[in-house]
């Protein structure tokens, strides 16, 4: 049985504040494009930089809360 292991992007405060609630390309832990939705945030970044390959771009939501209070 092989494990998989998957690291979340370092994200800094600051670009946390402006990209909650949005989901965000990263290209080599540099995030290059948001979105609304992965789609949007994929297609972005692919015209931002059209030699890029989809597979090599990471898609991840930055959520709104940094908690949940019940």
């Amino acid at each position: 049985m092989t494990e998989v292991v998957i690291k979340a992007p370092k994200i800094s405060p600051e670009e946390y504040k402006k990209y909650r609630g949005k989901n965000v390309a990263i290209y080599r832990n540099k995030i290059i494009a948001e979105g609304n939705n992965s789609n949007e945030a994929l297609q972005k970044a692919l015209q931002k930089h059209p030699k890029l390959k989809p597979e090599r771009i990471e898609i991840y939501y930055i959520q709104i809360a940094d908690e949940l209070i019940l």
